[in-house]
């Protein structure tokens, strides 16, 4: 091989390994909710669609509910919740356009699903 075959083999492995990097997963505001992982699914479900959210994706198995707001195109909210010692961990992150949502302004949005589920208990 010539030197100019080797240096162009190299130049195209180091431009295939930039594209190996991971994404970060986005910042997020979880609580604990004294409730079953279903039941707070549920609940997360109801209060995002009376927020104006429209579901593109709602699993239970995978504990996860995806939502984009109809009014605002690229807000996207993900819901997520799984068991934890004392109830259900439930967490929500978000984008807007290709920006993270800040975790605080979901403090409202966790506050209402948690204070629904404990109300059922």
């Amino acid at each position: 091989m010539s030197r100019s075959s080797v240096a162009l083999w190299l130049s195209a492995l180091l431009l295939l390994a930039g594209c190996a990097t991971s994404v970060p997963a986005p910042p997020e505001r979880a609580v604990v909710v004294a409730g079953p992982v279903d039941e707070v699914l549920e609940t997360g479900v109801e209060v995002l669609i009376e927020r104006g959210f429209v579901i593109r994706l709602a699993d239970a198995e995978l504990g996860r509910v995806d939502a984009v707001r109809a009014a605002r195109p690229g807000y996207v909210v993900r819901l997520e919740a799984s068991a934890a010692a004392s109830g259900t961990r439930l967490a929500l992150s978000g984008r807007r356009g290709g920006s993270y949502i800040d975790p605080w302004r979901f403090d409202t949005l966790l506050a209402e699903i948690a204070a629904r589920v404990e109300a059922r208990q």
